[in-house]
């Protein structure tokens, strides 16, 4: 199977389908600057289907579905779905189909106002939870979930270059952050995204002590 990397603007949908059950669950839907294009055969049977706000359809093609090996006693019915969509203007929602009949649904939410500025902190625990330290954002504080609306929340330490992903499709940006997974930082930028699945939106960031 040949792959390769392609940048663009993509909603990346992870699924999970049954097709001797006729069942499945979209689990994720999330925004992507890249996707992994490959020449794996599609199931023309399962397809991921775009609509927008007024239900027109806006985007339709079959996913390749993956199964685990399984042992011939025990059957894998079970098969995952990875696939990049075209982020396409106005898309509000992504079904997941078996022979033409929906059998998950995902829904952009409608996502709250930008909450204004605050600050970081790093919250003290105790004793035996030294390493870690719930993120204390004060103007996310109270913050409800919302349906089809999730948040992501990323570190950059001042000893890399690059953003590490501690948290991702959460209800609520909550997180512990571990500080022994930044050896030798002194601080960190943290930066909390919020996305519909189809729009991304950086609503908090701030620089927080690690010592």
């Amino acid at each position: 199977m040949k792959t390769e990397i392609k940048s663009g603007s993509f909603v990346h949908v992870v699924a999970t389908i049954n097709k001797t059950a006729g069942d499945g669950k979209i689990m994720y839907v999330n925004p992507s600057v890249s996707t992994v294009a490959s020449d794996a055969a599609t199931d023309d049977e399962v397809e991921l289907v775009a609509y927008d706000a007024n239900g027109k359809e806006v985007y339709r093609n079959p996913v390749v579905v993956r199964r685990s090996s399984a042992e011939p006693d025990r059957p894998n019915d079970v098969g995952l779905i990875q696939a990049d969509l075209p982020r396409l203007a106005g898309m509000k929602s992504v079904s997941l189909q078996l022979k033409g009949k929906e059998i998950s649904r995902y829904e952009a939410g409608a996502a709250p106002p930008k909450p204004a500025a605050g600050a970081f902190g790093l919250e003290l625990a105790g004793a035996a939870a030294a390493s870690r330290r719930p993120l204390k954002i004060d103007q996310l504080a109270g913050l409800e979930p919302v349906a089809g609306v999730t948040y992501s929340v990323q570190v950059r330490p001042d000893n890399k270059s690059t953003w590490d992903t501690i948290a991702v499709s959460r209800p609520t940006p909550e997180v512990d952050v571990d500080r022994n997974q930044f050896a030798g930082a002194k601080r960190a930028e943290v930066r909390v995204l919020r996305t519909t699945g189809f729009d991304e939106e950086i609503i908090a960031e701030d620089t927080v002590d690690l010592k």
